[in-house]
């Protein structure tokens, strides 16, 4: 069945809403935030979109998107080319296997899965950029950003969501 121009563009404007949404929360993963103790907080969005998407709509986010989020922003924010990447390709291949159990799943065991997720994402990250620079930060800002990020995943999952809602439904024949 073929569609009509209208409803193309009205799965585009819904495929566009939920890349809007990925590039914006993608440019706030890049901003440093400051307490007003000058405490640095950085928040771990790409880390909850990749999340999210791989669980619930895989196709949105295919591997090469990864690959460039994750360039784009290792070269955004100083990390060696490539480190993000990587951590971002084995979250999503870890997750894709088990989408089919977390879907189904209650947000309270989604929930744990993302910190699990994000934990061992954020200490790989920090542990690469070390063995890389042979010099490790301190690991308290990436506790800090575990932590901040444990607290926001609901609220930027509702946002998701949201988004995901607008999305087109997905063809059988696929």
């Amino acid at each position: 069945m073929s569609l009509t121009t209208t409803e193309k563009m009205n799965e585009f404007l819904r495929m566009g809403a939920a890349y809007l949404l990925m590039f914006l929360l993608f440019l706030m993963s890049v901003v440093s935030f400051y307490t007003p103790l000058s405490t640095k907080i950085e928040v771990p969005f790409l880390v909850m979109i990749i999340y999210y998407w791989t669980v619930y709509r895989p196709t949105l986010l295919p591997p090469v998107l990864v690959f460039m989020m994750g360039a784009c922003f290792d070269l955004l924010s100083g990390l060696p080319l490539g480190l993000s990447s990587a951590v971002f390709l084995i979250i999503r291949h870890a997750l894709y296997d088990q989408r089919i159990f977390l879907t189904g799943q209650p947000f309270m065991v989604i929930w744990l899965g993302y910190i699990i997720v994000s934990a061992v994402a954020l200490f790989a990250q920090w542990a690469l950029f070390g063995l890389i620079q042979f010099h490790w930060t301190p690991v308290f800002p990436i506790v800090l950003m575990i932590v901040v990020g444990i607290l926001l995943f609901p609220f930027i999952s509702l946002i998701l969501n949201g988004s995901h809602k607008l999305l087109p439904e997905l063809s059988r024949n696929m």
